[in-house]
């Protein structure tokens, strides 16, 4: 089986999804940031579609805004005009799509205003894009959510009638019947049953008619590589460890409300494309299926309405990094397109280059320190009258402090190269130009 493109990354893409002026045509203002495989934009997604050329793109994964009951700051539509609205967006999708293109989109749930009955809009919008706009509903999936909190609060935690809504339903449209995808880049590791009888088929294998009188097969030993996943995606929520959330914390910056979990996006990418493939995302938030596409050496547009979250996006793509260091280039792609890594590399290396001049400094201070606690115990030593011994204390007190605080200077610089030299290796990482093997896939090998 050909090696998983779990950590592919870089630039090196094929002549056709190389060339970006072959395949949109965006305009200066509406590019945030750049990185060898990407494009985050801002403006209207509808606007946007239109910079894209007419099938060139593999795949679009997104997650609308849901067509929720209480409006958020991003903004929703009511739920009277909400299939309606996002039809417009899978119309001008179906233009842009391959004829093996896919549309992924990740849809909430919700219930009618002041009933703890649902909506039934998720459905309205599966009738409406393949009824009307054409799609063919390649799969439904399910993303459960263990994490997710219960709501609405009403019907579950105030009157208990109703339990926790723990899933969203994804739809996976495609614009013909014959999509590209390929299972087995999504391959989930074997049960502990399964090894065993993959280990020892003659001890665990049994032909047995089964109560629905399938008979299981020989073959069922074969080792294939891992389990075929279900449609029922178990992936929860949680990213409070994420490089996006750990510097909006530290920069005390609001970060964007609804965003995707890396999995999600990462398991239809794998699925639904190759290394080199176009992906898009029309409603990016926080970016974080831009992000997964660029660590899986994926071609990917991004397109988000706001602009500060647009910008925001960029500590996605700034791993390890210093919080300050981190903010100037965030303030920068607020005015004007920044282009990743260099950017990034360029602060990068004078936050590597001040931490070393800093710990210089610092060591040379320790030994000007000891230096002159050496002379002041040696003074001390010397003194004859009851004055001079008194001075001498003094200056031997005065000394020990600043010896004190010549350490604690250099263990502060230390921790500082430390952290400086590992944003700069974990900035090299992430950028790492993936392998080339034989086949043309464009993947990391794994040992």
């Amino acid at each position: 089986m050909p090696p998983l493109a779990t950590s592919a990354r870089g630039s090196h893409l094929d002549e056709h999804t190389r060339g970006e002026e072959a395949l949109t045509n965006f305009t200066d203002d509406q590019k945030v940031y750049t990185t060898p495989n990407g494009t985050q934009l801002h403006g209207d997604s509808l606007e946007l579609l239109e910079g894209l050329e007419d099938e060139s793109v593999d795949l679009i994964v997104t997650s609308p805004p849901f067509a929720l009951q209480r409006k958020k700051a991003y903004g929703n539509e009511d739920q009277e005009a909400y299939v309606d609205w996002l039809a417009q967006f899978g119309e001008a999708a179906k233009r842009v799509l391959k004829p093996t293109g896919s549309l992924v989109i990740d849809i909430g749930n919700a219930y009618r205003k002041g009933s703890p009955t649902r909506a039934l809009y998720p459905y309205r919008v599966l009738l409406k894009f393949v009824d009307e706009l054409e799609y063919h509903l390649a799969e439904e999936f399910f993303w459960y959510n263990p994490a997710k909190l219960p709501s609405p609060l009403e019907w579950v935690n105030k009157r208990r009638i109703r339990v926790k809504d723990a899933v969203n339903t994804i739809w996976w449209f495609s614009k013909t019947e014959w999509p590209q995808a390929d299972v087995n880049k999504v391959l989930l590791p074997y049960s502990e049953n399964m090894e065993r009888l993959l280990k020892d088929p003659e001890k665990y294998y049994k032909t047995t008619l089964r109560p629905s009188e399938h008979a299981i097969s020989k073959h069922f030993g074969n080792n294939n590589g891992g389990s075929i996943p279900p449609n029922l995606l178990h992936v929860p929520n949680t990213e409070s460890n994420s490089n996006y959330l750990r510097l909006c914390r530290e920069l005390s910056i609001k970060s964007h409300p609804a965003r995707f979990p890396a999995k999600l996006p990462e398991f239809f990418i794998q699925f639904l494309t190759k290394p080199g493939d176009v992906v898009v995302d029309i409603f990016s938030g926080s970016n974080t299926a831009g992000m997964v596409a660029e660590q899986l050496g994926r071609k990917w547009y991004s397109f988000e309405l706001s602009h500060d979250y647009a910008a925001l996006s960029i500590m996605r793509f700034l791993p390890s990094m210093p919080p300050e260091t981190a903010h100037k280039l965030y303030q920068k792609a607020l005015q004007e397109t920044v282009a990743l890594p260099d950017e990034a590399r360029h602060l990068s290396q004078a936050a590597l280059d001040a931490a070393e001049a800093g710990l210089d400094i610092a060591l040379e201070e320790r030994e000007a320190a000891n230096q002159a606690w050496g002379a002041a115990a040696d003074q001390t030593h010397d003194s004859k009258s009851f004055d001079s011994s008194e001075h001498a204390e003094k200056t031997l007190a005065l000394a020990k402090e600043r010896r004190v605080a010549a350490e604690k200077e250099v263990k502060k610089a230390k921790q500082a190269l430390t952290t400086a030299q590992a944003a700069s290796a974990a900035l090299d990482a992430f950028y790492a130009p993936e392998t080339v093997v034989p086949n043309g896939d464009t993947s990391t090998e794994v040992e």
